[in-house]
């Protein structure tokens, strides 16, 4: 079954559908532990005429929707137009303060990250004989250039005795992870993995990252899972322009995962991951994927982060898991990991009823918890973060484009002659006005600032900080039309 690759054991499974009836998946009846909690495949997209119109219809409805939000702007009176004018700006001003807090906080945990990387690169990784039974579970790859770059050339830190590998079929909604991890881990040959790592096809190991997750698990009992830092990687020796959206791609990941999304844990005390690659114990991760797969057959990494959260299973960020992943080779490669990622956002929404509910004992939280003293509970902060991810976050995006369509509107209504026409059409002119831009534009300016201290080896130097401050509001406006055109997708189910 398994094949020596490099000093690894790799497992490659076969497609979930092509198992054997005696392992295959059992089907989900009243008795079984598992409940429903099998996915059920979609069914097939329609194809011809009804295929073409379901694939263009979130296209058509995004021209539509900036068109008409313009076609409206220049129809609204003066006040009108005040009124929307500084509702965005508060909205803008607001949420960009938040970003900042959170990226100020996310800088704690990348300080504490890179101490323990200078302590393992000062001193090495003590030999431990207690070390769990570690299975790291891969999509197969479609690069095979990038395998041999990070996989094979990087010697994972690790007893080989002690480490299992196993590559799954690249299937959608990832069935074959779910397959895996409810039925399959629990019944193949060796010893049944205490700790287990899920990471994407395009996505490898630090060499020490697996070590520093199974010693962070090891020292703190309370903890199920650790979300890993995310590397984009860039290929040298590009041409000049692939060179730069690249490297705006590695600075824009490094705020969203390196800064933002684990100081929002920080800030909002919520102890919740954003989804793979993750490293988790064997049984959290497990209860996580049944929970998510029993409450919708659509999965995904984000959805598995709040299915573990709805199961009372602690997540925490450690910088000092990396996990490399290549950058998109070409600006519609890149759009498309965009695209991914907001249709996963979008798709987990479903979980804002966890702003609503009580939190529940779940297996987990059992066998670390036995009085009432210290029952599972879910905090104030913890509901506005789950509300202000997942929803608040989403009409963020509609905030932006509308800002957009308002001031474009304005300057084809009365394009201004001057500097301080274009300066009375901005502020109206009221104090607040310019209050309010001042203190979004240096918000936006801390944010940069502190993405550049966090910034990765892949990511542009200092000395590109002015170009970056210029072009950030374009990369915002952008990522905001990729999340609607994400949301109107999810919607009419074209993706």
């Amino acid at each position: 079954m398994g094949h020596s690759e490099g000093e690894f054991e790799v497992h490659r499974q076969p497609s979930s559908f092509d198992h054997d009836e005696e392992s295959a998946t059992p089907p989900a009846t009243e008795n079984s532990p598992y409940g429903n909690a099998s996915p059920q495949h979609g069914s097939a997209r329609p194809t011809g005429i009804a295929g073409v119109i379901l694939r263009w219809s979130p296209r058509i409805f995004m021209v539509a929707y900036f068109v008409f939000s313009v076609a409206v702007y220049t129809m609204l009176p003066t006040e009108g137009t005040k009124v929307f004018w500084f509702l965005y700006l508060t909205i803008g001003t607001l949420l960009a303060s938040i970003t900042v807090m959170e990226a100020f906080d996310g800088l704690s945990l990348l300080k504490l990250g890179r101490k323990t990387i200078a302590k393992t690169a000062k001193f090495g990784l003590l030999d431990d004989p207690k070390l769990p039974f570690v299975e790291l579970i891969i999509e197969e790859s479609s690069r095979g250039s990038f395998d041999d770059e990070i996989l094979l050339r990087a010697k994972t830190v690790y007893p080989t005795e002690k480490l299992r590998i196993t590559v799954l079929p690249r299937e959608h909604d990832n069935t074959a992870l779910f397959h895996h991890l409810c039925y399959t881990q629990d019944r193949q040959q060796g010893p049944l993995p205490e700790i287990t790592a899920i990471l994407t096809g395009n996505q490898r190991p630090h060499p020490h990252a697996i070590r520093h997750a199974v010693d962070r698990l090891a020292a703190n009992k309370n903890i199920d899972l650790i979300q890993s830092r995310t590397v984009l990687t860039r290929r040298k020796g590009a041409g000049f322009f692939r060179e730069a959206w690249s490297s705006l791609a590695s600075l824009q990941h490094d705020a969203t995962h390196c800064l933002v999304l684990p100081g929002r844990t920080v800030t909002w005390e919520t102890p919740i991951s954003s989804g793979v690659p993750v490293y988790g114990r064997t049984l959290a991760l497990q209860n996580a994927m049944r929970a998510a797969a029993s409450a919708s057959p659509r999965q995904n990494s984000v959805a598995l982060a709040f299915s573990a959260l709805a199961q009372n299973s602690k997540s925490v960020y450690d910088m000092s898991v990396i996990t490399y992943t290549e950058c998109a080779r070409s600006l519609i490669g890149s759009m498309r990991v965009q695209l991914r990622e907001a249709v996963q956002w979008t798709a987990s929404m479903r979980y804002l009823s966890l702003v609503f509910t009580k939190a529940k004992s779940s297996a987990t939280t059992s066998e670390k918890s036995t009085s009432p003293a210290t029952t599972p509970k879910r905090t104030f902060k913890q509901r506005v973060c789950i509300f202000y991810t997942l929803l608040l976050q989403r009409l963020r995006s509609h905030a932006i484009l509308q800002y957009f369509s308002l001031a474009l509107a304005m300057l084809i209504i009365n394009p201004p002659n001057s500097a301080a026409e274009f300066s009375s059409q901005i502020f109206f002119p009221y104090h607040i006005s310019i209050w309010l831009i001042a203190s979004g534009l240096l918000c936006l300016f801390g944010t940069i600032a502190m993405v550049h201290h966090a910034a990765s080896e892949f990511a542009p130097k200092g000395w590109t900080f002015p170009g970056v401050v210029l072009i950030w509001p374009l990369m915002l406006l952008v990522g905001a039309g990729v999340d609607v055109y994400a949301q109107v997708g999810v919607m009419l189910g074209s993706f």
